[in-house]
């Protein structure tokens, strides 16, 4: 990867669905780019080897929200671009904390979903939230 951008968009609006809503069609979108990409709870981080694709993506975010009835928009675009080099992968920067190959595991990897410290087979089992838990 030579670039990885992170974009926040904030849809101008004051209710909380609408937001949802509208920032649901942009990562939409982002999806259908086929580049790999990390929804994170605050932005969407996004990476590729096309540098101006990437920017074009971002641009384009913009037209999205408002296209899906956002009277207007804010976003903060983080770019890391290093050509020669490459950048770090988002696997590589969070599986650590994300997999069952580290101390986390996704709840499909789960048989259930604990809500709180239980014992499953001798292991303790914390769900952080409704996509980790922490073994």
């Amino acid at each position: 990867m030579q670039a990885s951008i992170a974009i926040q968009v904030l849809p101008a609006t004051l209710d909380d669905d609408e937001t949802c809503r509208i920032v649901d069609e942009v990562i939409a979108y982002i999806a259908s780019t086929g580049l790999n990409y990390y929804v994170g709870p605050f932005e969407t981080t996004i990476e590729g080897d096309d540098y101006d694709q990437l920017m074009d993506i971002a641009k384009e975010c913009q037209h999205v929200a408002i296209r899906a009835g956002s009277p207007g928009v804010t976003s903060y675009i983080k770019v890391f671009y290093k050509p020669d080099e490459g950048v770090m992968t988002i696997d590589r920067k969070i599986s650590k904390y994300h997999k069952g190959t580290s101390e986390y595991s996704t709840h499909s990897d789960c048989e259930e979903i604990f809500s709180s410290d239980e014992t499953k087979s001798g292991v303790n089992t914390l769900c952080i939230d409704e996509h980790f838990c922490k073994v």
